[in-house]
Formats: C-alpha cells, sequence, structure tokens
C-alpha cells in the first residue's frame, strides 16, 4: 500500500512512513513464524505435541537472535536461515531426550496427556537451549565468512538475470516443497525484483527501451504460471492423461485458483508437498519456464515487463498489462504453460500407474489422517474408555448423567428446501433435551457426556426408534417425509446396533436416511463399508455432514459409496468474500464431479441464499427457511411450501394461455 501510495503521488509523507514501519515489523516476524510452522509439521513425524513444541521453537528463535546480535549485527538472511532450520534438528533432539526416563517429571496423566507432555519437556527444553546458543555461536563464526550484504549486492537481476531467476527459482520451490511459503522467506531477494521493474518503468516512461528482462513481473508472469511449480501444467496434465478420479476432480477444482497464481489445492490436496514423485517437474517447470522467458525477452520478441503484476493477478491479463499490452506476451504465456504441461505429463504417468498397484488411493503423506493421529494422541479426551482409572473425571461423567436421567428427551425436525421446486424434500431429526421447566438444552451441551460415557449407541439407537415411529404415523396421515438421522461412528462399528438399526428401518422402506461425519469413515473402515453397504440395500441414503471441517480427505470419497455431501454453515458464513465464495464453488464442483447430490446448511439471510441457489438443485437446510420445528407442524409447513411453489408456475400458465 505504501509504494502504491507513492506511485500515485499521493501527499501523506506521515501514514506512508507509519506502512513502511508496519511492513519492516512484519517482516521481522517471518523467522519466527517459520519456526513455529516447521516446528508443528516435525512434531506430527516426532509424535510431540504441536502447541508447546512451537513456543519453545519461537523461544529458540528469540534465543538466536540475542546470541547473533551480541556478537554479530543479524541480517535478515541470516535470522531466516536460523528460523528455516532451527527446528530441524530442535525437534529431534527434544523427542530424543523427552523419552529419558531421567527427564521426565510427571509420570501419570492427571491433569491430562497434554498437560503431562508439556511438564516433560520443560528438561529437554532447557537442555535443547544449551544446544541452540552452541549452533548459533558456530553460524556467528561462519557467518564470519559470508557477508550477507555482498550477497544481496552480487544478486545482480541486471547483470545476471539467468543466474538470479535460478536462484530465486529454485529457492522458491525447494521452500514451498518443505511447507514454507517461498515468496515471504525469500523476502530480502524481492526487493532487488521490485527495484529493477521500477526502473524499467522509468525507462519506458522516458521513452527509453528497458532492458532489465529479470523483474517481479517476469517472475509472476511467465515463470510461476499457475503457482509455484508452474502447476497450472500440472494440473492440465491430470486432467488430460490421469485416469483417478479423485486426482481430476482435484486438478479440475484447482484451475480457476491456478488462474490467480493460487495453488493450494494442488498443494495440500494432491499433495505436493513433501511428494518425492513430484519434486523433480515442481522444480525444473519454473526453470524452464524462466529460460524459456528471459531468452524471448532478452530478443525482443515480446516487450519486457515495465508494469508491476503481483503474483496473484490473473493470468492472460498479467502478461498483457505488465508489458505494456504487448498481445505476444500472451503468446508467451500460453506457450510456458504448454511447455509446463509437457513437463509434468510423465510425473503424472508414474502417480496413475502407481495408485493403480493399491486398492485403496491415499496420497503420499496423507496429512489429513496423519493429523487425526496426532491430535488423539495429544488431546485424547475420553475418559471411559482410554482412562478408566481417572476417577474424578468419571465421577464427574457419573453426575452429569444423573441430571439427565431426569430429564426428557424429544425430537425436533429441520426442513430441507429444494432450491429447484422450493418444496420440503426431508426433515434431519435433531436430539433436545428438556427439564420439568421447560428449558431446552442443545445438543451440544449434553452429547459429549454421552460420548464420554460409552453412550452414543444408546443415543442413536433412540433417535432411529423415534424417527421410524413418526414415519409411522406419517405414513397413517397419508404423508410420506423422508427422515436424516444422525449417526455416529460407534454405532456404525457396532454390528448389534446396525441389525437393530436394519429391522426398524425395514418397518418403514425408504424413509429413514443417515448421515455419519468424515470422522466415523476413519474408525474401521472394513466395517463402516459394510454398514453404509447394508443402509443401501435397505434403501436408505448416506449422506457425509460437515463435509471440510473435520478430518477431511478426498480419499475418504474415493472408497465409500456416499450419496450426498452436506456443506457445513462455516463455508456459507464464508460466502461475503471472494476467497469464501472459491472454496463453497470448489467443494459443490467436487461433489458433482462424483455424482453426489448437495445439502447445503446454515442458510440464513437472502444473501446467501441467491450465492448457493446459483447451484442447480441444491437442498437448503437453514433458518432462512425455518429453524427446527416440532413433528406436528412438519405436515402443514410441507403443504404450505408446496402451495407456494406452485404459485410462480400457475400464474405463468394463465400468462401464457
Amino acid at each position: 500500500m505504501a509504494s502504491m501510495l507513492e506511485f500515485l503521488n499521493v501527499d501523506a509523507p506521515i501514514f506512508i512512513h507509519e506502512l513502511n514501519l508496519l511492513r519492516l515489523s512484519l517482516t521481522s516476524l517471518y523467522p519466527y513464524l517459520f519456526a513455529a510452522s516447521i516446528s508443528m509439521m516435525l512434531a506430527i513425524q516426532w509424535r510431540l505435541p504441536r502447541p508447546p513444541i512451537a513456543v519453545l521453537c519461537i523461544s529458540y528463535v528469540a534465543v538466536a537472535e540475542k546470541v547473533l546480535g551480541y556478537e554479530y549485527q543479524a541480517s535478515s538472511i541470516l535470522l531466516t536461515f536460523v528460523g528455516l532450520t532451527l527446528p530441524i534438528y530442535a525437534v529431534p533432539l527434544l523427542s530424543k531426550l523427552k523419552k529419558q526416563r531421567w527427564a521426565r517429571i510427571v509420570e501419570n496423566e492427571v491433569a491430562g496427556k497434554l498437560v503431562k507432555d508439556s511438564m516433560n519437556l520443560i528438561i529437554p527444553g532447557v537442555i535443547t537451549t544449551g544446544v541452540v546458543v552452541v549452533m548459533t555461536k558456530l553460524l556467528t563464526l561462519t557467518s564470519l565468512y559470508f557477508d550477507s550484504a555482498a550477497f544481496l549486492k552480487a544478486f545482480d537481476p541486471v547483470n545476471e538475470p539467468y543466474t538470479v531467476g535460478a536462484l530465486f527459482s529454485t529457492l522458491n520451490s525447494l521452500l514451498w516443497f518443505l511447507g514454507i511459503h517461498g515468496y515471504y522467506a525469500l523476502t530480502p531477494l524481492v526487493q532487488p525484483l521490485i527495484d529493477v521493474l521500477d526502473i524499467n518503468r522509468v525507462l519506458y516512461s522516458a521513452g527509453a527501451m528497458p532492458s532489465n528482462a529479470m523483474n517481479i513481473s517476469t517472475l509472476s508472469s511467465f515463470v510461476f504460471i499457475g503457482g509455484s511449480g508452474a502447476t497450472l501444467g500440472l494440473a492440465l496434465a491430470i486432467l488430460a492423461f490421469s485416469k483417478d478420479k479423485v486426482m481430476r476432480v482435484i486438478a479440475l477444482s484447482s484451475i480457476p485458483l491456478g488462474f490467480f497464481n493460487i495453488n493450494e489445492i494442488l498443494m495440500f490436496g494432491l499433495p505436493i508437498i513433501f511428494n518425492l514423485r513430484l519434486f523433480i517437474p515442481f522444480v525444473i517447470a519454473p526453470l524452464v519456464n524462466m529460460g524459456i522467458a528471459l531468452t524471448v525477452l532478452s530478443a525482443g520478441l515480446v516487450a519486457i515487463p515495465v508494469v508491476m503484476a503481483p503474483i496473484t493477478s490473473p493470468l492472460i491479463l498479467n502478461a498483457f498489462i505488465s508489458t505494456g499490452g504487448d498481445y505476444n506476451a500472451v503468446i508467451l504465456q500460453v506457450a510456458l504453460v504448454i511447455v509446463s504441461t509437457l513437463i509434468y505429463t510423465p510425473f503424472v504417468r508414474l502417480l496413475d500407474a502407481h495408485a493403480k498397484t493399491r486398492d485403496l488411493y491415499i496420497p503420499s503423506l496423507d496429512t489429513t489422517f496423519t493429523r487425526r493421529e496426532e491430535e488423539a494422541y495429544v488431546l485424547a479426551v475420553d475418559p471411559v474408555t482410554e482412562s478408566l482409572h481417572k476417577v474424578r473425571e468419571i465421577q464427574g461423567v457419573q453426575l452429569q448423567l444423573e441430571a439427565f436421567a431426569t430429564r426428557e428427551f424429544y425430537l425436533e425436525y429441520q426442513p430441507q428446501i429444494s432450491s429447484h421446486t422450493g418444496q420440503v424434500t426431508a426433515v434431519e431429526a435433531l436430539i433436545r433435551l428438556r427439564d420439568s421447566m421447560g428449558n431446552v438444552e442443545a445438543p451440544g451441551k449434553f452429547l459429549s457426556v454421552f460420548e464420554k460415557a460409552n453412550l452414543m449407541t444408546d443415543i442413536d439407537l433412540w433417535v432411529v426408534r423415534q424417527s421410524v415411529a413418526q414415519s409411522k404415523i406419517w405414513m397413517e396421515q397419508k404423508f410420506y417425509m423422508p427422515i436424516s438421522v444422525n449417526i455416529t461412528s460407534h454405532t456404525l462399528t457396532n454390528k448389534g446396533a446396525m441389525e437393530d438399526i436394519l429391522a426398524l428401518i425395514a418397518q418403514v422402506p425408504g424413509l429413514i436416511h443417515f448421515e455419519i461425519t468424515e470422522e466415523s469413515l476413519i474408525d474401521n473402515p472394513a466395517l463402516v463399508e459394510d454398514a453404509i453397504s447394508r443402509l443401501h440395500m435397505a434403501g436408505s441414503t448416506v449422506h457425509i455432514d460437515d463435509f471440510g471441517t473435520g478430518y477431511s480427505s478426498l480419499s475418504y470419497l474415493n472408497r465409500f459409496d456416499i450419496d450426498a455431501m452436506k456443506i457445513d454453515r462455516s463455508f456459507v458464513l464464508a460466502l461475503n468474500s471472494e476467497r469464501g465464495k472459491q472454496v463453497f464453488y470448489s467443494l459443490t464442483g467436487i461433489a458433482k464431479q462424483l455424482g453426489m447430490n448437495i445439502i447445503v446448511e446454515g442458510v440464513e439471510t437472502k444473501e446467501q441464499l441467491d450465492i448457493v441457489s446459483r447451484e442447480s438443485d441444491v437442498v437448503i437446510q437453514g433458518w432462512y427457511y425455518s429453524k427446527a420445528i416440532s413433528a406436528s407442524e412438519v405436515r402443514n409447513y410441507a403443504l404450505q411450501r408446496q402451495a407456494i411453489s406452485k404459485v410462480p408456475q400457475a400464474r405463468a400458465n394463465r400468462e401464457i394461455a
């Protein structure tokens, strides 16, 4: 913003100065953020609690900065190097020391596993602090032979365009491959590229011919096409040559954002990060783009960029505008996309071949499952099944259950409306708890207690029984309304409970449907797959609830026969931003590609409804239409919706007549 104000000659020197100070302050935080990010990923690998490890590594960077400050005038490059490398040796050392009996302070989990793990990191943390000091001292000695100022001076885009381009491109790819935002990590190297672009603009404005081909706009327009690694070519290669359904859906979903050089869907969806099968093309593709682009620009076949094109500027447009309106720049950009696609093609074929050799395709380093496993290890909170000896917690659960035993369970039903017809297509059964005074508690306040007591299967069976009984009542009234019931992994993997459920829903064929969470797919997948198959045979559909908010993995959609995707209200709340809309459309795009119906919950405003309804035949659930209502109100509401939906059609018929 400060640069834009200066460019527009805005007379606000104090404000511009404050903005520049803010930028410098934020830049100074990068080493700490890098250390936190890398340490949390390594903590997963070494089975350590992530928050304490991140805090420790942030503290270590602060210690290293003090050590550097005493004996060496630390530059941003040197401290950034510390932030990037410190977790690589600190986290494994913490893990090794933590396993030593003499380093343990707490042996039991009376206060919880997270507290125990944090306490037992105190001694290893102190020892590792000493190691960090020693390593930093060694770095100061090494840095005597490395002059960062001289390095930045040698980073000369004017006289060494190919060397600078190759260095920046390679470092950026390597950092992103490790999960580090390359552009921000290389901030000290970005400024010279911006300065060269400013020189080009001045020369162009003066009527002279700019000659500095390597600049920031060259990188964004002709090197990182589709994002770091030139991954638009990867997406196109997958669509053209891969037969794997999940990979094709991910690639197709990534293309809209890829046109803005944003490739997080590919980075974390395939994934690319830590995926050795994609490492070579991820580094080579932008290097080849850089070599071709510099050659063409230097030869005068395409105008050299003179206008700032930010990394996230849209493709085609960024090439055209940055070169002052040269149509040849667009042709060059398209040609480079084709080159990138050809580079990625053989590696995509290898990925395809690898996927065929396995019964279930799970992307290499399945970050979702690993993250869930680590969180379960660090944050386990099931005192009944996993912590039977925690007497206090068990007594607390028993007291809460005694309080709930005097209250009444009942069901309410929230209508689900078709965006196409405007009619009620189904209702979701929602459990409630009411005391003798009529006060009602929502599920979030009491279901967790029943889960700790290992009683969720009893809850599920009760809800199914009540839903079946209600369906029978409606059937007697010639009213056939499907009911959607939530069911937990405890019940799906319980063969006896599933037999009871199948017997119950057989009494009202096709009228009881089931919603399961993503987490349910993780627990004993073979039993879950069998349970879903039997529910289908009984005439029920199965929906995946709150998709995208749990332990998401597209591989689950590839394996399990899910009929509908239920998009969580958090994505609806985010529709007020462009990025939120892109994420929402990506989710609906995945559902459509997999032939799944779409249910959107949490729609509360007309604006949200208008956006959601752009998707064809979406089922909408939310307060905009109706809150959860009693069983006696459902029939009247459904008839009202039916009457309302017929009014526009009847009016149209009269106009035609």
